[in-house]
């Protein structure tokens, strides 16, 4: 027995070594032929060449070299946020890079740290200079993480929005993006990392980098990876909106600093053709149909013509099909039904909004009443329409969540002179009030006024968001200056009582009445231009000299409904 085991010992070596052979070969490093493992890490990124820059002496590297990496990541992840909290930030970054090194492939490292660094660590320093420096190395944290996962265009996605979203939306906003485009050497760092931050559609009206517009490059990078095959978990018409939003973003903030000029207008009408451009490309939607965002009047159309075709095949059948539908309710109930609502009682009204709901007729059941030889075609029908009304309401649905009627109208409203010029007086005004300029600063606000007046009859989605804020800070500083309360004389009496109601979810129909017949009135003028060069006296009543004459008592007009407001409170 003894005498076989040395046999037995020598087959398992050789099992051992017939099975190491072939990994060895699959394997090889590239200095040795390449083995196949070898070209799919190099294929998919998948190498860790870079271990070999941890610490040599750390814990951290000796785990990682005995196959530990997960234990050595764990006590780094516990040893950032020590340093983190007691406030150790060179540590914390130092060892944020030990992190990365042990899992460069692991994307929520570079995110979440990446965010610690931007938005946790920046605002611990009280100087803005300070804060920013944080700032820049949260995005450098991220570029790093694009080397290692440069098929993930995620990190992309996330640097569009540390650039633009947190230097231009944050409260020290105006001093980021003036240090931001200032620096030089961050623009290079970015060249060097193979994004243009000096081309020119990444620089400002100062032919310097804008942080929105070098944010949207960003974007940009990251629709290249995803037009190549890569992956990424985000919405496609969310992810698309962002290029084109980043350009209007930079419309407003170069407007907010000054530059009201025909640098802003084409600022916006280069947005306006992005936002439209954005309105044409093909969007995966609940339905699973593709979704094209600016189709929605052409599909509302056939939505229209089908619903018109079916209801004319079918008109008998519908009646015969609620008939039909009515019989199989228990007469106690149809009764019940049938009774006059003032009569009901509460356990009544239950139960005749419960039938109100067994007779609702789908399309498929309309069609199934039609006679015999039309039933083919009404069911054709009804199948159309329903994927015509799926595909709308689908369309109508990822519209409202990227507000795309807004912008659209925005950014063709924007490009207006007449905006452009009302913003001007109205930037004026607030630049004169902090000299001291009383007068100047009232001439200026009530020259504003009247030509806000007639953008927002025209565009009245311009009383929403960012543009209606604006005007309504500009009114409550305009109150002061005058010292006394505005009635209903004043030109935009009307848009603060929008406004009011607006900002508190409180949009009475008055409010919205007011809207509709506003832009009724200004479609019947015709195109904006047609609009804005008709005289204030032959649109809307009022007098030569741009102001609107208080309504007579017995006129029978409503006031508007305000909500409700504490003396002496200020809108938000």
């Amino acid at each position: 027995m003894n005498n076989r085991n040395p046999v037995r010992k020598i087959v398992y070596i050789l099992i051992i070594v017939a099975l190491l052979l072939p990994l060895y070969f699959l394997g090889k490093p590239a200095s040795k032929g390449a083995g196949k493992i070898t070209e799919l890490r190099s294929r998919h990124n998948m190498g860790q060449a870079d271990l070999g820059k941890l610490d040599p002496t750390s814990e951290s590297m000796r785990l990682a070299t005995l196959g530990m990496r997960g234990i050595a990541s764990s006590i780094l992840w516990i040893q950032a946020d020590y340093y983190k909290e007691e406030k150790y930030f060179d540590r914390f970054s130092a060892t944020l890079n030990q992190i990365s090194l042990l899992q460069p492939h692991f994307i929520s490292v570079w995110q979440h740290q990446a965010h610690n660094l931007s938005y946790n660590v920046s605002p611990e320093f009280e100087d803005y200079r300070q804060r920013y420096e944080w700032v820049k190395k949260g995005i450098d944290y991220l570029v790093k993480g694009t080397k290692f996962n440069s098929k993930k265009p995620i990190l992309q996605y996330d640097l569009g929005h540390f650039v633009g979203n947190k230097m231009g939306k944050a409260d020290e906003k105006r001093q980021y993006r003036d240090l931001f485009r200032n620096d030089n050497d961050f623009h290079q760092y970015f060249v060097d990392q193979g994004l243009n931050a000096k081309a020119d559609d990444a620089l400002g009206p100062d032919r310097k980098p804008d942080n929105w517009l070098v944010g949207r490059q960003w974007f940009e990078a990251a629709y290249e990876l995803v037009a190549a095959g890569a992956k990424i978990k985000k919405s496609p018409h969310l992810l698309y909106s962002y290029g084109p939003l980043w350009q209007m973003y930079h419309a407003e903030a170069i407007e907010e600093e000054g530059v009201l000029d025909e640098r802003a207008r084409f600022s916006w009408e280069r947005a306006s053709k992005e936002w439209k451009k954005f309105g044409t490309r093909e969007l995966g939607g609940t339905s699973g149909d593709a979704v094209i965002l600016g189709s929605i009047d052409r599909l509302q159309e056939n939505v229209a013509d089908l619903a018109k075709r079916f209801q004319e095949l079918t008109r008998d059948a519908r009646l015969a099909a609620m008939e039909k539908k009515k019989q199989q309710i228990p007469e106690t109930r149809r009764a019940i039904y049938e009774k006059p609502a003032e009569e009901r009682n509460s356990d009544e009204r239950r139960i005749a909004m419960e039938v109100e709901i067994q007779l609702q007729l789908n399309y498929q059941e309309i069609a199934g009443s039609l006679p015999r030889e039309k039933q083919v075609e009404g069911l054709e029908l009804a199948k159309q329409l329903v994927a015509a009304e799926e595909i709308a309401r689908s369309t109508r649905s990822l519209r409202d969540q990227v507000n795309y009627s807004y912008w659209d109208v925005r950014a063709g409203a924007e490009q207006q002179e007449i905006v452009v010029e009302a913003r001007r007086l109205m930037y004026e005004g607030n630049q004169l009030i902090d000299v001291a300029d009383i007068k100047g600063a009232v001439d200026r606000f009530e020259a504003s006024w009247q030509r806000w007046d007639k953008v927002f009859r025209y565009y009245p989605s311009m009383m929403t968001e960012e543009a209606g804020e604006d005007v309504y800070k500009s009114i409550n500083r305009y109150k002061r200056l005058i010292d006394q309360d505005l009635d209903k004389s004043f030109i935009l009496w009307e848009f603060m009582s929008f406004r009011r109601a607006y900002d508190a979810d409180y949009l009475s129909f008055d409010v919205e009445k007011t809207l509709a017949s506003w832009t009724e009135k200004s479609q019947k003028l015709g195109t904006p231009q047609d609009f804005f060069n008709t005289p204030l006296a032959e649109t809307f009543g009022i007098n030569k000299d741009g102001e609107q004459p208080a309504p007579d008592a017995d006129s029978g007009k409503e006031e508007s409904i305000e909500p409700p407001k504490e003396e002496g409170a200020e809108p938000r």
